[in-house]
């Protein structure tokens, strides 16, 4: 459907706006556009904030969105309801991931399972000024202190660094002995580690534990980040966002921000958004946040200066959510991430093919509509031919890639689909597909520092006379307890976007963690390349890896030195049955 007759009315006959800028632009007063004041409440910044919500109103349980989580701490309210012995329920995460949230819906909706339960969140409570945070979480928790019997359930909302300050501090003082020993079985602080939920009277409930999106054979995908935006763009007036953008329409008010919400209701262009995101955080290991996730779905419907239109001459391409999205680093660090990834950094020979056949149209325009879909060209798009007459093509070459890129994402980076299909067979238990990625490890452990022979390593730098090489003997290893910890499922829920990998030697294991970038340098690095300085630095981890790689290799009985120079191979034995300490021969 064309956005001009989506709801009919966004059109030039309000009349009552009488004063305009050089460019057409209305001042926009507060609140003039109910739709922009609806959108408020997804800043971060908002006071009205979904995430802030400490109680629930019609907007906020309109938004609501349930998880496993909330599923899990229902099932545990339920078996302590009449219970005679009173538990303390951990609910951990990071800021802004939903626990107040959590919470304050379950308090509205659950009371039943909420009587007579008492809930303290740290970030926000406090009952006395002069104590901080520790201290009054620890009188919270006095009730659990060893030896004392508490006489009511309590729901703690908690950030992990709160978590870790508080159980540091018990340790050293020698109280809360048994919470303390539970909070190390539960794993909470171990990253990929997968611990006890429950042990007598406590229980963990940790957000960290799932991520915002799923591994799956076809790729990953994030079904929670896909509802929360259709919370947002559903054509339903029982929405409250698109009833407000109706009502605007209908009364003749329009702003850039009402064309980048139409543009964002296309199912492709959310599916594609959300691949991006799901890429940053894999790649930049970028943690989002429910209420970072609001936060940017304002940023990229709400341009920073987002006055009434007059007309659609008035809209700047800059302004219009393709561009939003790539090319405003600066508006907060989630959008700088994503501006790491812009397809304008990927040079393709298709999108150069694109970008020539748009450049040299005489109807731009025309070309726009036919690649881009005629219900896609619109806003900005109106006046390109006039920009190409003014000779400013490049600005809508720009907003053409980065708009062609939502419309009809692609797999363009083939390294970073290898990564995230060797995660999901990591977790998935495929032997043979991380067989693969074994080859390519241990090609690079004889790359790194270089190799003169089969089953041999440098082991010094290459600047010597004479480079001293020992032999390996590497067998595979994985950590199995994650290895293989979601097979036979479709989806893998619980994870974390790395894979501990490496090898044994002697009987003894090296483990490393693999993330993305590090597969990226590996990669390169089999294909040829050397590393450099920065390179080893970056990589530390298997740096450190290769390096205990070497320590545990025999050097006493099988060693090699090679000229620098000629390429002269000299091996150095320890003689069973002689006097001598060593050996010497020259390879053939």
């Amino acid at each position: 459907m064309k956005f001009e007759a989506a709801g009919k009315g966004l059109s030039d006959s309000q009349q009552s706006v009488v004063t305009t800028d050089s460019e057409g632009r209305i001042s926009l007063t507060e609140n003039e556009s109910k739709f922009e004041a609806t959108l408020q409440v997804l800043q971060s910044s908002s006071k009205e904030s979904v995430v802030n919500a400490s109680s629930f109103g019609d907007l906020r349980t309109y938004m609501h969105v349930e998880r496993d989580i909330q599923t899990e701490l229902e099932n545990i309210l339920t078996q302590l309801k009449g219970n005679g012995n009173p538990s303390l329920i951990l609910l951990c995460g990071s800021v802004g991931d939903g626990k107040s949230h959590l919470l304050a819906y379950m308090k509205e909706h659950h009371t039943e399972l909420m009587h007579d339960v008492v809930v303290h969140n740290d970030s926000t409570e406090s009952y006395d000024p002069d104590k901080n945070s520790l201290d009054t979480l620890e009188k919270v928790l006095a009730p659990f202190n060893d030896g004392n019997h508490p006489d009511k359930h309590v729901v703690i909302a908690i950030n992990l660094g709160v978590l870790h300050n508080f159980y540091s501090l018990q340790r050293h003082t020698g109280k809360f002995q048994a919470l303390c020993d539970f909070i190390d079985e539960s794993g909470v602080f171990e990253k990929g580690q997968h611990g006890i939920k429950q042990a007598g009277a406590f229980y963990m409930l940790n957000f960290a534990d799932s991520q915002p999106y799923v591994l799956t054979k076809e790729g990953p995908k994030s079904p929670f980040f896909l509802e929360l935006m259709d919370k947002v763009t559903n054509p339903d007036r029982n929405n409250p966002f698109y009833r407000s953008w109706l009502e605007d329409k209908e009364n003749g008010i329009k702003t850039t921000a009402h064309y980048n919400y139409f543009f964002l209701q296309h199912n492709e262009v959310k599916e594609s958004i959300v691949q991006s995101l799901i890429e940053v955080m894999i790649k930049k290991k970028v943690f989002i946040s429910t209420r970072a996730f609001y936060n940017f779905l304002y940023e990229i419907i709400v341009p920073v200066h987002n006055p009434l239109l007059k007309d659609d001459a008035s809209i700047k391409g800059e302004d219009m959510l393709p561009n939003l999205i790539y090319g405003h680093p600066d508006r907060s660090p989630l959008l700088a991430a994503l501006n790491e990834i812009d397809p304008l950094r990927r040079r393709l020979e298709t999108t150069d093919q694109l970008v020539s056949e748009f450049l040299l149209k005489t109807d731009p325009l025309a070309f726009a509509v036919e690649e881009l879909g005629e219900h896609m060209a619109i806003g900005a798009w109106k006046q390109v031919n006039t920009m190409h007459k003014q000779k400013n093509q490049m600005e809508y070459a720009r907003l053409f890639i980065r708009q062609h890129a939502l419309l009809f994402r692609k797999n363009y980076d083939e390294v970073y689909r290898e990564y995230v299909h060797f995660l999901f067979s990591f977790y998935h238990g495929d032997e043979d597909e991380i067989g693969r990625l074994f080859e390519l490890i241990e090609r690079v452990v004889y790359a790194w520092k270089g190799s003169p022979k089969d089953r041999f390593v440098f082991v010094d730098s290459p600047n010597k006379t004479f480079r001293l090489a020992v032999e390996v003997n590497l067998e595979p290893e994985v950590d199995e307890q994650v290895f293989g910890s979601s097979e036979g499922q479709d989806e893998v829920e619980q994870f974390t976007p790395s894979i501990r990998i490496g090898f044994s030697q002697k009987g003894e294991a090296f483990l490393f963690e693999l993330d993305y970038k590090l597969y990226a340098l590996l990669k390169q690095i089999r294909n040829g390349y050397r590393p450099n300085r920065q390179d080893i630095q970056d990589a530390l981890q298997f740096s450190e890896f290769h390096d205990r790689i070497i320590k545990s290799a025999d050097q006493k009985t099988n060693v090699l030195l090679v000229h620098r120079h000629d390429g002269t191979i000299l091996e150095v034995k320890k003689p069973r049955f002689s006097k001598s300490k060593f050996e010497v021969g020259k390879v053939k």
